[in-house]
């Protein structure tokens, strides 16, 4: 790895929720990047499916798995990642950002969460903790409070951010997950893509202005942050890495992507 004493960072595309259950290219390249990060000591935990006004954490000593979603089969909501919360990471997050973190006691994992956990880290053996999306912040705001964790990456803690590179359901096309995408997808993922590969956090900051390839691609905003935050944690020694790419039903690209 090319910066020795600098965990990674992950951003991952999670798609369905089916993904936790699925056993496809898409589940073996999480398999085979959590094997390369098998050795970090604490996951922090950053998913499109948890949004708050002000900044949460969850907070008891083990998370539950959350299923918050509907109309999926029995063997779904039989999936549990039960694990130990790295709870020393909370005063830590508050140190560095100068924000007050509120805690959640009651609140487990999500699915944006667990359904990537249960591919990447199947034995459970690493600490996690799960941060919330502060809907207060602008884009702006969400890159600056990203860069103030890039420490966290000192100390062996990998920042795991979960959301997608395109999120459209309007045009999602449920009855072949292997349809040919929408040019304007293919336009957005090469758009961000390149942001990463150019370092140019600004592209991402202002995407908004390209209103209708934002729009159409990221309906709501909640998929395109956890971008914000890999962005943010990026270092000038970074290398980018595409870990796994696929599209799934003619609309969502599955890209990973990985600062190494």
């Amino acid at each position: 790895m090319s910066n020795h004493h600098i965990t990674p960072a992950l951003f991952v595309s999670h798609g369905s929720p089916m993904n936790a259950i699925a056993e496809n290219k898409y589940t073996q390249d999480l398999n085979a990047l959590g094997n390369r990060l098998k050795d970090v000591s604490a996951i922090l935990v950053i998913s499109a499916h948890w949004e708050t006004k002000g900044l949460f954490t969850t907070a008891s000593d083990e998370l539950s798995t959350y299923h918050d979603f509907r109309g999926f089969p029995e063997e779904l909501f039989a999936v549990k990642y039960p694990v130990k919360a790295a709870l020393e990471l909370i005063p830590e997050i508050e140190k560095l950002t100068g924000e007050v973190v509120q805690r959640d006691t009651k609140r487990g994992l999500d699915h944006g969460a667990w359904s990537m956990l249960v591919h990447l880290f199947p034995q459970k053996q690493i600490k996690v903790l799960q941060l919330s999306i502060d809907r207060n912040k602008t884009f702006a705001e969400h890159l600056e409070f990203a860069k103030k964790l890039t420490p966290l990456r000192e100390q062996n803690v990998l920042i795991l951010a979960s959301g997608n590179m395109t999120h459209n359901f309007s045009h999602i096309n449920f009855a072949n997950e292997n349809a040919s995408p929408f040019d304007w997808a293919v336009q957005f993922d090469e758009l961000v893509k390149n942001a990463f590969l150019n370092n140019a956090p600004e592209k991402l900051v202002r995407i908004k202005h390209q209103t209708e390839l934002y729009r159409i691609n990221h309906p709501t905003d909640d998929h395109f942050i956890p971008l914000l935050y890999l962005m943010g944690l990026r270092n000038e020694k970074d290398k980018v890495e595409f870990p796994h790419m696929s599209w799934q039903y003619g609309t969502m690209s599955m890209r990973h992507i990985l600062l190494n």
